[in-house]
């Protein structure tokens, strides 16, 4: 007789962005962590000029995630959340404030996910960048147009759909 109970090869927390982000260093875990933050910086900041509303736009973004996004990438987001505005706002004050300067340097940041990306599962990974490219475009659209909705700038279109990260998993 089968038994009413399905044993899991590895335990089901493993299938969770938090438990991969164990596989890596001190240094890799803050970037995958500060990648919204970095995506906000890159994408509001590409007119020169981080307003208010777009980092209140990209604050709810990341708390929306903690129930939006499919169970197994939610908990990173959760962790994002509980200090996500610290993040941002210490990003923002570390980096270059000439703009050209401070796009390079999120832009080399944010190179750096393809190689964390490979060290994570690929489903994992993969879902978690779909949803770093949702937020950049979110991000996008919040920052201009008519009553500051659903535009957007050139600059901004140059980035939006972050091509310094590869798609971890191109065939899923």
């Amino acid at each position: 007789m089968p038994p009413f109970f399905i044993i899991f090869e590895r335990p089901i927390f493993s299938k969770t962005m938090l438990y991969q982000l164990e596989k890596l260093n001190k240094e890799e875990k803050e970037l995958v962590l500060n990648a919204p933050a970095y995506i906000t910086i890159l994408i509001a900041g590409a007119d020169d000029d981080i307003s208010e509303s777009e980092i209140k736009r990209s604050l709810e973004l990341v708390h929306i995630k903690t129930f939006s996004e499919s169970i197994e990438i939610r908990d990173i987001y959760e962790k994002i959340d509980a200090n996500f505005d610290t993040r941002l706002n210490n990003l923002i004050d570390s980096l270059p404030s000439a703009l050209d300067e401070r796009e390079k340097a999120v832009i080399e940041a944010l190179t750096k996910l393809n190689a964390i990306f490979h060290k994570m599962d690929e489903r994992l990974s993969h879902k978690y960048y779909l949803s770093l490219l949702n937020f950049s475009a979110f991000i996008a659209r919040a920052a201009g147009g008519v009553f500051g909705i659903e535009r957007v700038s050139f600059r901004e279109e140059k980035f939006v759909k972050l091509p310094m990260i590869n798609d971890p998993n191109p065939v899923a």
